[in-house]
């Protein structure tokens, strides 16, 4: 059972018909669907999503000339589902995602500070990735205005390119520094409390940098490698090299291993960006393709900030 399709069916086959029949003047100018917060909105909810924020729901939306009538589909969908139950009812936890009637631009400033697709270099800073990504996952179900899926659909365009080429260098920096030079040398150090931190935080940075060659945004870190598995850009031969990584034991007897694994790992990302036309460095030590990325950025502001530095 999937929250999202039952969401849907519910809408279509109980919601909407109703929503015609007591709105018809409005109906035309609405959107309806199930985006954003929630693992249902990623369709990755199974049996432990279930014990809490979990069940049929649905967002409405409006534009802004309508927003004096929120209130009224507010007491609208209250009595609709308490009348007309769905099958699984969504229960919220004090602190799960609300799924309303409000306005588009609100959705949108609620999630990235703007009500709408940024359009300035700030902007597009100052919105969080996975929040990008909650705008433009789960599924609108109609757009009958299209307000919504206009700003959706600018968002799903992806971030400026030199911001991408900025991230795209600091993730080569930091997978450089975290699994190829620090992994190994606190391991042989006898640190394996350090080297573990070391290839966990390798692992998100090869998750990003995976992202961000899909240019795709990047889910909140409890889906990020599943989601990463699925991309069609190195996901399916990354994500079972992050696996093995993330099994193997911590200790002198697999350490080489580990390191081997990590250097498998680059490899396929170097090539990816050769092929993207971001690097051409054949170095196997990634700062060389991540500081080459760097020199490449138009932007003057990004270009010299610090490599390293995360943005």
């Amino acid at each position: 059972m999937n929250g999202l399709q039952l969401s849907k069916q519910y809408y279509f086959d109980t919601a909407r018909g109703e929503l015609l029949r007591f709105f018809p003047d409005l109906y035309p100018r609405l959107a309806a669907g199930l985006v954003g917060n929630g693992s249902e909105c990623f369709g990755y909810d199974d049996e432990i999503s279930r014990d809490h924020d979990w069940g049929v729901d649905f967002f409405l939306w409006l534009t802004d000339e309508d927003a004096d009538r929120i209130d009224d589909l507010r007491k609208w969908k209250q009595t609709l589902f308490e009348k007309t139950p769905p099958p699984f009812v969504r229960n919220r936890s004090a602190y799960g995602a609300v799924i309303n009637v409000m306005t588009a631009k609100t959705f949108y400033r609620q999630l990235i500070g703007c009500e709408g697709c940024p359009s300035t270099l700030q902007e597009w800073v100052r919105a969080p990735e996975e929040n990008l990504a909650m705008c433009v996952n789960g599924e609108v179900f109609e757009d009958n205005a299209g307000a919504f899926t206009e700003i959706r659909n600018e968002i799903l365009h992806y971030i400026p390119e030199d911001l991408r080429k900025k991230r795209i260098a600091t993730r080569c920096m930091l997978i450089a520094q975290t699994g190829q030079y620090n992994h190994l040398r606190m391991a042989k150090r006898g640190d394996f409390v350090t080297a573990r931190t070391a290839l966990s935080r390798f692992h998100e940075h090869v998750i990003a940098l995976v992202f961000l060659l899909n240019k795709t945004y990047r889910p909140y870190y409890k889906w990020a490698w599943r989601a990463m598995g699925e991309l069609p850009v190195l996901g399916r031969q990354i994500a079972p090299l992050l696996q093995q990584l993330a099994l193997s034991s911590m200790g002198p007897e697999n350490m080489y291993r580990q390191a081997e694994l990590v250097e498998s790992i680059c490899a396929l990302l170097i090539q990816e960006l050769q092929r993207q036309g971001l690097a051409t460095s054949d170095e196997s030590f990634m700062t060389a393709q991540g500081e080459q990325i760097q020199a490449s950025i138009e932007n003057q502001t990004l270009r010299t900030l610090p490599t390293q530095y995360e943005i």
